[in-house]
């Protein structure tokens, strides 16, 4: 019986590190408030707005900053 390393190996590669899935990126949110503020100001960012992705009856949030 022959070893199936090298199919294995070449499989990988092709998979993980030749294409890649083409994903769009999707924009950074926060559980809450004060860490999407607290992530905005380690970046050094100073015109910016929250936005709450979830409805408004929801209890969670789910926050994206929204550049001005």
């Amino acid at each position: 019986m022959g070893s199936t390393y090298f199919s294995k190996r070449i499989h990988n590669l092709s998979r993980h590190c030749l294409g890649g899935r083409n994903r769009v990126i999707r924009p950074k949110t926060f559980k809450s408030e004060e860490a999407a503020n607290k992530w905005a100001e380690a970046e050094g960012l100073t015109n910016y707005s929250l936005e709450n992705l979830k409805n408004e009856g929801n209890k969670e949030k789910k926050i994206r900053i929204l550049f001005n």
